[in-house]
């Protein structure tokens, strides 16, 4: 893929004019893990050392906003980067704002085809890769089948139960009598049958909603965003080996990330979740028991669950087999069975490599797409919080994201279409995670709108002087991995950058 411009300021332009006493200024973090306790302000809180965002590498002799500082506007420091100096934020947000609801509005019944449509192909894929599953041999050099599953399981996640689960086409699936429609996320893969009918994965539906629908989505690069790679990755960034042993690790993670870190995290702050919202309201909810014993803000691993087992803590391990199961038993077992009852166990083998080798190719392709949407030297990290919705909300999703190359921009588009074919096959293979600012931006969208709102949305930066981040997925994977092997450092929100 081409890399495409990148529209963001130099961080080396807020690095001047250093204040040694702003490093001793400390902001607020609240990990509350509901969307309606945060608090909006222009300003940064009193400060609070003990609560300082845990695992940054970033020197103190950088600047850090004292308490009270505008963190954008005329009225920020004159350290503070020029272009959030000079924004007019309310009146960006509000252009933002007007954007949205003209988006929503236009959705429709084109917008439930077009999914149908992505679902349909993710059918074709699978079933074609099943029915070669026992022709083609991945271990004399023909993955053609396991590639088949692979995007067929890749798109059931990123596409189908990405945007379903987010509320993407609910005003499309209220049907006659209030009954909800199968891609109403109040209906989609709910409950253990529409788990495998809908969406069957490594993770659990549920767990998935609390982790990234909720404390991802409205805490994007915060302390509490459970998804903060700079932070996740500080084990591997601060060990003392040559560095080609730490992109070991990456790779090693990038074969098995799903179950190894998605399924037992997910969990996690599910179970987390849960109590806290049993400690808010005691006569609704009952109070689970806790499953890892590891903090907020710290992740679990599949690492984890075997820690707390020899630690005598036998929870993780129940609570994950429970929700590995599912899809291993039907991926590795069900799957390969036929096969094997058919053509004996040769002929299983092949078709078991084929399910093995598709799973490490999801889990690769998945990666690649999804972990470097929100890393990089280039984009920020944030040690407050803000409210939903707000301007600044807005204003975050754009520079704590990064976006790859779109339908917009790719090559055979016609004349006042958001998109054409070459467009459409570059946006499905990306998972239709190359709009990741506009995703952030309006998380409850249909994925034709993001179509429409890329080109509008980075126009609208442009003029206002927002940084709007767009490169090939390719060159954001270099970035993301510089920032896991500890080479870079994301840019510090409350540092003036």
């Amino acid at each position: 893929m081409q890399s495409l411009n990148v529209n963001r300021v130099a961080s080396s332009n807020s690095r001047v004019q250093l204040r040694s006493h702003a490093s001793k200024a400390r902001s607020t973090i609240r990990v509350s893990r509901t969307r309606t306790q945060f608090r909006v302000k222009a300003v940064l809180a009193s400060p609070a050392p003990a609560e300082r965002a845990p695992g940054s590498l970033l020197g103190d002799d950088l600047p850090y906003l004292e308490p009270g500082e505008a963190t954008w506007g005329p009225d920020a420091p004159k350290y503070v980067a020029e272009w959030r100096r000079n924004l007019d934020l309310k009146a960006w947000g509000q252009e933002m704002r007007e954007l949205e609801r003209e988006l929503k509005a236009e959705q429709g019944d084109e917008d439930v085809s077009h999914l149908k449509g992505v679902l349909f192909w993710s059918n074709v894929c699978y079933f074609s890769g099943l029915a070669l599953a026992g022709v083609c041999n991945p271990m004399a050099g023909n993955p053609i089948a396991a590639f088949l599953i692979s995007t067929a399981i890749f798109c059931r996640w990123t596409m189908v139960g990405h945007h379903s689960s987010h509320g993407g086409y609910n005003s499309q699936q209220v049907e006659e009598g209030g009954e909800f429609g199968r891609f109403h996320r109040k209906a989609f893969a709910k409950g253990p049958l529409r788990r495998v009918v809908d969406w069957l994965d490594w993770m659990l539906p549920e767990a998935w909603d609390v982790e990234h629908n909720n404390l991802h989505h409205y805490k994007l690069g915060e302390v509490g965003d459970p998804d903060l790679v700079e932070r996740n990755l500080q084990d591997i960034r601060k060990q003392n080996i040559p560095k080609p042993l730490k992109y070991v690790q990456v790779a090693a993670l990038m074969l098995m990330w799903k179950w190894f870190y998605y399924a037992p995290n997910t969990l996690k702050e599910m179970n987390l979740w849960e109590r806290e919202r049993a400690e808010k309201n005691p006569k609704r909810y009952e109070m689970k028991e806790k499953i890892f014993t590891v903090e907020p803000g710290h992740s679990a691993s599949i690492v984890t669950t075997v820690i707390e087992l020899f630690k005598g803590n036998v929870r993780p391990i129940v609570a994950m087999t429970k929700v590995l199961a599912p899809f291993a038993f039907f991926h590795y077992v069900l799957c390969p069975l036929p096969f094997y009852l058919l053509g004996g166990p040769q002929l299983g083998a092949i078709a078991l490599a084929n399910m093995v080798l598709a799973d490490i190719i999801t889990n690769v392709h998945s990666f690649i797409v999804i972990a470097t949407n929100h890393c990089g030297r280039d984009v920020y990290r944030f040690d407050t919080t803000v409210a939903p919705k707000s301007d600044e909300f807005y204003l975050r999703a754009v520079i704590g994201s990064a976006n790859f190359r779109t339908a917009y921009t790719t090559p055979g588009r016609p004349e006042g279409k958001p998109s054409g074919v070459l467009g459409n096959i570059n946006d499905f293979m990306h998972g239709w995670l190359n709009y990741q600012i506009e995703h952030h931006m309006f998380p409850d969208m249909s994925m034709l709108s993001y179509q429409k709102a890329m080109p509008r949305v980075k126009e609208a930066c442009e003029r206002h002087g927002v940084p709007y981040v767009q490169e090939s997925v390719w060159i954001r994977l270099k970035r993301t991995t510089s920032i896991m092997v500890g080479s870079e450092n994301m840019l510090q929100w409350e540092r003036g950058m």
